[in-house]
């Protein structure tokens, strides 16, 4: 309790007990501290009152326009500098002895994040990964009160963290940032990171950003944390100029690219197929390697496809660093497998089948111009989600008739929106002789594996590994692999 006072400059009322630490008023008990923070829409300190209601102990807040002379409400100005100071204090964890591996794009941060994860594993290192998928220690599970989002704040990520039982000094932590997250500034008060990446930017996210740059800028925020390393894309380089913080930071920016021989890191597919990629990585500058080391090259084999998934695992295997690799051998990494629903071949049936995130414009163009390739045909099944940027969704479809062969579009979290008018947005300027349209997403499944032939491949796109569907603002249970399952059964 001492330390609280002295954390915050305090003087508590006696007797005063804390049970736990919360920013929401769902995870209240009986003698929580209830934390006011602004909030995406209104200012914490506008459930104050409740918060007490429902048995917190205390309210601290940073709301200068709140007043109330309620005892066990404080008001602290620079709340936010000393809260994980006093996170650490109260859980008993110094959450910077940790290896933070931060991984943030408009594609393939859950892929190079879980990568990582696999990797550090591999190497006999304790690791955690929080993002889309959930929260996993090591190969087990987590169940948390994580309140899904792809990014958690402060206040979640100690709990993730605390709710871990391990006695090692440290862990590894493989996040994703989402780009709403940096926004809104959830975790930027982690002064150490061990490696950040900014992986690719394109348009998405606009019914919130409003506007590419915004989007842009929003991405950019993760290099104002602090890291040991600093990845990007070589296609952002120029970008990345425009930003004082960045021009005025000592550590410089680490480039990564297939195409640019001269970037910093360098990576060369030799080999790719369904069942096997071969690839190398050379380092052409510092700081990943010493002066008279330049041009130092690592090979591996995978089993990791397409060309866009070996990019996600260049950027996983950089943000480990290069010590537990051989240089004078190919390094196997065929233990590595993608996420759940992210470029996934279903296995042990017998048809071409593929379940995937994507989601926009461009994770369109990527998956489907890279799949052409190894396939005769591609089916595709998509839908657009509901209250959300309506201006990829032509775009979308655009692309989708482009590359496949028959698109079946259907319904995908068209929450309170209809999917009469979201099929309307997509049909805007669009070539229809491709298109058939099956509101019902079993049906759409079943449809598209009636279509497909011997070499042409079916693709289940938007959903991945989700498990629900909103229609019309009410969650149900849906899984694309289960449907699949029960049409191969």
């Amino acid at each position: 309790m001492n330390e609280l006072e002295q954390i915050f400059g305090i003087q508590l009322p006696k007797n005063i007990k804390i049970s736990s630490v919360v920013n929401t008023t769902d995870k209240v008990i009986k003698d929580s501290i209830f934390f006011g923070l602004q909030g995406t829409r209104v200012h914490g300190s506008k459930y104050a009152d409740k918060a007490l209601e429902l048995g917190a102990s205390l309210v601290i807040h940073n709301d200068p326009d709140f007043i109330s002379k309620h005892k066990n409400i404080f008001y602290i100005k620079d709340l936010h500098d000393k809260l994980v100071v006093f996170l650490d204090a109260f859980y008993n964890i110094d959450i910077n002895s940790n290896n933070f591996y931060a991984f943030t794009g408009t594609n393939g941060k859950t892929s190079a994040a879980y990568l990582t994860h696999q990797l550090l594993q591999k190497m006999n290192y304790d690791s955690v990964y929080i993002g889309t998928l959930g929260v996993k220690f090591n190969k087990e599970e987590i169940d948390t009160s994580f309140s899904k989002k792809t990014t958690p704040d402060i206040f979640e990520l100690f709990e993730i963290v605390n709710s871990i039982n391990y006695k090692m000094d440290s862990i590894n932590v493989c996040m994703e940032l989402s780009s709403h997250a940096l926004d809104q500034k959830r975790i930027d008060k982690i002064n150490w990171f061990y490696s950040l990446s900014i992986m690719n930017i394109r348009s998405d996210h606009l019914d919130y950003h409003l506007n590419i740059d915004a989007y842009i800028d929003s991405k950019f925020e993760i290099f104002r944390l602090n890291s040991s390393i600093k990845l990007i894309d070589a296609e952002l380089l120029d970008h990345s100029k425009s930003y004082d913080f960045i021009n005025n930071n000592t550590h410089s920016l680490i480039s990564i690219s297939n195409t640019n021989n001269f970037s910093d890191i360098f990576f060369n597919i030799e080999k790719l197929s369904l069942n096997k990629c071969i690839f190398s990585i050379q380092i052409n500058n510092p700081p990943l390697c010493q002066k008279h080391e330049k041009h130092k090259k690592y090979k591996f084999s995978c089993k990791i496809f397409p060309e866009y998934n070996i990019s996600n695992l260049v950027f996983a295997i950089c943000s480990i660093g290069f010590d537990k690799f051989s240089q004078n051998e190919i390094n196997d990494l065929s233990y590595l497998k993608l996420p759940k629903g992210r470029l996934e071949l279903i296995k042990n049936i017998p048809a071409n089948v593929i379940i995937d995130y994507a989601h926009n414009e461009h994770s369109f163009h990527t998956v489907l111009s890279s799949l052409k390739e190894f396939f005769e045909n591609l089916i595709v099944v998509y839908g657009c989600g509901g209250d959300r940027d309506k201006s990829k969704r032509s775009k979308m479809l655009s692309i989708a008739t482009e590359h496949c062969a028959q698109v079946i579009f259907t319904s995908d979290n068209s929450r309170t929106e209809s999917f009469n008018n979201i099929l309307a947005d997509s049909k805007k300027g669009n070539d229809l002789g491709k298109v058939i349209s099956i509101e019902d997403r079993k049906k759409a499944i079943i449809r598209g594996s009636e279509l497909i032939k011997e070499k042409d491949c079916l693709l289940i796109l938007g959903k991945g590994h989700e498990v629900t569907q909103d229609i019309g603002g009410e969650i149900k249970h849906f899984s694309d692999h289960e449907v699949i399952n029960e049409i191969y059964k």
